[in-house]
């Protein structure tokens, strides 16, 4: 249950750093030269969040490899800049309409998971009160 959480939790990071990545992209729309950025996946968290959904496996001995997170997995994206394009003759290239919908689509990813970790956290909380309310 709690690597489940634990990979929910790399997912409201990389949200919550895009919502602010993509908030500098709207602060800096009137900037001249300004290029746009966003956050992406070195690794598929996506991929690693369906693996840990059906996973049934269990840690039996001491020296089995544990299938969580890794520091590699935690580091799994990054912010990048966008130069190879250009929305007007000043050289930005931020799209304010583009920028609000991604902004939305974050939101509601950012929500989901959000979702996702209190549902887990109630059925843990259900089992230590033994189904009492």
């Amino acid at each position: 249950m709690f690597r489940l959480v634990d990979k929910l939790s790399v997912g409201l990071s990389k949200a919550s750093l895009r919502q602010t990545v993509l908030s500098n992209n709207l602060a800096n729309v009137n900037t001249p030269g300004f290029k746009r950025s966003d956050v992406v996946d070195n690794l598929s968290f996506s991929s690693e969040l369906s693996q840990a959904q059906g996973s049934s496996l269990r840690r039996t001995h001491a020296k089995h490899l544990s299938g969580g997170l890794t520091g590699k997995s935690r580091g799994a994206f990054s912010v990048v800049q966008d130069t190879s394009t250009t929305m007007r003759t000043d050289g930005n290239n931020v799209d304010v309409e583009r920028e609000r919908v991604l902004l939305l689509e974050n939101w509601l990813y950012y929500e989901s998971l959000i979702d996702a970790v209190t549902r887990k956290l109630g059925q843990l909380r259900s089992v230590i009160g033994e189904g009492r309310r």
